[in-house]
């Protein structure tokens, strides 16, 4: 996935890549990224239906931050 991602980037140039995966990939990448542990409670992942995890790079190329948005939360709550 690390690969996939600088491949993403580096294809993208100056303009922005997405990049749609299952939640597992997504939550192992951000995990490693992060330096947490990969083993976890998958009851626990801040990776829902429909999120996006954003990697945002710095000027040098490598990964800054990461942010993370539910943009159809509200869309997928139930009433």
């Amino acid at each position: 996935m690390l690969k996939a991602l600088f491949f993403a980037r580096d294809a993208a140039g100056e303009k922005d890549a997405i990049c749609v995966s299952h939640q597992l990939p997504i939550w192992i990448l951000r995990s490693a990224v992060e330096g947490r542990r990969l083993m976890h409670d998958p009851r626990k992942r801040e990776c829902t239906l429909a999120s996006v995890t954003s990697f945002h790079f710095d000027g040098e190329g490598m990964i800054d931050s990461i942010s993370y948005a539910e943009p159809a939360k509200d869309l997928l709550r139930k009433k």
